[in-house]
């Protein structure tokens, strides 16, 4: 089950987030098969997949029992958190 912090929850409401058709399955697609799995410096998990030719979707994620707890996401350029 994939639960969303209520900032995730916001931010996927948000005008700019939208027009990259950001949305919950395409968060749940990227966390069942990303391009890039890694660990923040924090120690958070996160998994990104190239979303457009030019921006990938980065989710900052934690394992809670068998849970995925969305903690934020970023849209960014293809390649930054490479």
């Amino acid at each position: 089950m994939i639960i969303y912090t209520k900032h995730a929850e916001e931010k996927l409401k948000r005008k700019d987030i939208r027009k990259f058709k950001a949305n919950k399955k395409l968060i749940g697609s990227i966390l069942k098969n990303p391009q890039l799995k890694s660990k923040t410096k924090y120690g958070d998990y996160a998994a990104s997949s190239q979303i457009d030719e030019r921006h990938d979707l980065r989710i900052v994620y934690d394992i809670i029992d068998k849970d995925i707890k969305v903690i934020t996401f970023h849209i960014s350029k293809k390649g930054r958190y490479k």
